[in-house]
């Protein structure tokens, strides 16, 4: 999963080999967007981590491309937002709330989704962890057991969902957490911002 500029620096190298026929030197990068080449660095390390880039040591113009990435592969893939937060009052991706954007197929992400990375552990029997980001379709509506991001007054949640004609109940999958229960007099501070699609997780070492 990389973030937007590391697939902008990723293009930009590719674009570049394709033109030359070897990698751009990292101040060559650096000028193209206007970054110190430490920057550069950090960019390059983490696409060397994800396994998108090979540098090899020792030597100039050291980058090969591990899987060339053409405008197809680009046209492809949507930017899609991460949300570092849902906050009541704010629109959901209003700037406080935006921590990156991700590039993600767009079979995998629908026109409007975002990510949101979860904490605590209420969700693990769901193999939603603390740290996880899932991916979420905004809607306002769910079906009976269907996993949503819903705002609960100023708070927002992930959990099961579960209504009949006496309310809503949002359940964990820990037994650890009780099921919060919304009666149907209560539903004006109950909303659904989406339902989960996906779960995303960065392996640490």
């Amino acid at each position: 999963m990389l973030t937007e500029k590391q697939q902008a620096i990723l293009d930009f190298i590719n674009e570049y080999v394709e033109d030359n026929g070897f990698p751009p030197s990292v101040r060559e990068i650096g000028r193209h967007f206007e970054i110190y080449p430490a920057t550069v660095q950090d960019h390059i390390s983490a696409l060397e981590r994800k396994g998108y880039l090979q540098k090899k040591r020792f030597q100039s113009r050291t980058l090969s491309i591990l899987g060339r990435r053409t405008s197809t592969d680009r046209e492809a893939t949507s930017a899609t937002p991460i949300v570092g937060r849902v906050a009541a009052g704010l629109p959901l991706l209003a700037q406080e709330n935006l921590e990156d954007t991700v590039r993600l197929p767009k079979q995998w992400a629908s026109a409007g989704a975002f990510l949101l990375k979860i904490q605590g552990n209420s969700m693990e029997g769901a193999h939603i962890l603390d740290g996880d980001y899932v991916l979420v379709d905004p809607q306002q509506t769910a079906e009976n057991g269907e996993i949503v991001v819903a705002l609960i007054g100023e708070e927002a949640t992930v959990k099961r969902f579960y209504h009949n004609d006496h309310g809503v109940t949002l359940k964990a999958e820990n037994p650890r957490y009780k099921p919060i229960q919304i009666q149907r007099d209560e539903t004006p501070s109950f909303k659904i911002i989406g339902r989960v699609m996906g779960v995303f997780r960065v392996m640490k070492k």
